[in-house]
């Protein structure tokens, strides 16, 4: 009686990828859990071997916390207007981009010089263009006779909240702008030849063939950079430390400076409400864009 023989595993595919699966376990699973056990305890930074327990007890003090309810408006302000005013900025950019000028190379690479530049040095920059004592913005803005005096931007609350997505914008908007141009450039000439045997005109050709072959792409980066701009700490705290007073507390900002004031088992819960907030936006938009776009 014959016996079908085992099938041989291979191990060598599992003994590659077996020290980059240990480096992610250490560097993304490990901490994750980690911050959820922090989060349900009473945690510090001054006694953090003296952790206790408590369960919801973060939970609770978060729906009793106006600073943490308000942040949640603060956050979806922050991603709305850095990421509209990014798409808004970076689209006619890739579409400027891409028409064959002198020069074009160079106004390309000379593109991506904002988000080359580290992001603090971004926000100093624009606290010196808006300083309340001697910023170039209010020198001309004054000159102009748009302004009689001097206005302290950073002291205001709407003020400095456009202050800092400007400096957002500036510095983000190139990397989506380069994305898509790319985008662009994969689209068929053809299409655009055949409208233009047809008659159509430049705008037609853009609504009817540029901007599909682009919104599956732009659709992606509108969720990556709502949550990359949920998480984002420093440019807001640099400028601003979050203030005047809680007007730019992010929930990203709330938990870091929870963790400056060692309240790391508050931090952490803030930050996994956060997380768990992200996740469920996300599933439920990449669902909505698998049966709405893709599906079309």
């Amino acid at each position: 009686m014959a016996f079908a023989r085992k099938r041989r595993i291979d191990l060598l595919p599992y003994a590659m990828i077996a020290p980059i699966a240990a480096l992610l376990l250490a560097i993304s699973v490990y901490p994750a859990l980690y911050a959820f056990w922090l989060a349900m305890t009473n945690a510090s930074l001054l006694r953090l071997a003296r952790a206790q327990f408590i369960g919801a007890g973060n939970l609770v003090r978060m729906i009793d916390d106006p600073v943490f309810l308000e942040g949640l408006w603060r956050t979806l302000r922050w991603d709305l207007a850095v990421v509209g005013s990014e798409l808004a900025i970076a689209l006619p950019i890739a579409l400027l981009l891409n028409v064959a000028f002198r020069g074009r190379g160079i106004v390309r690479a000379a593109m991506m010089v904002p988000y080359i530049t580290p992001p603090a040095v971004v926000a100093l920059l624009f606290c010196y263009i808006v300083d309340g004592n001697f910023g170039v913005l209010n020198d001309l803005l004054v000159r102009a006779g748009i302004f009689k005096e001097y206005f302290s931007w950073l002291s205001d609350p709407a003020g400095s909240f456009w202050v800092i997505v400007s400096a957002m914008v500036w510095y983000g908007q190139p990397l989506m702008a380069l994305i898509l141009l790319a985008v662009r450039q994969t689209i068929p000439a053809e299409l655009y030849e055949a409208a233009r045997v047809d008659g159509a005109s430049p705008w037609r050709m853009f609504w009817h063939i540029t901007l599909p072959h682009l919104m599956p792409t732009i659709w992606f980066l509108l969720l990556l950079r709502m949550i990359w701009m949920s998480n984002h700490i420093d440019m807001i705290f640099i400028m601003t430390q979050g203030g005047p007073g809680f007007s730019n507390y992010t929930e990203a900002v709330y938990s870091f400076k929870l963790t400056t004031q060692f309240e790391i088992g508050y931090a952490s819960a803030v930050a996994v409400a956060l997380a768990l907030f992200l996740v469920t936006a996300s599933a439920l938009y990449v669902r909505h864009l698998a049966r709405s776009v893709l599906s079309s």
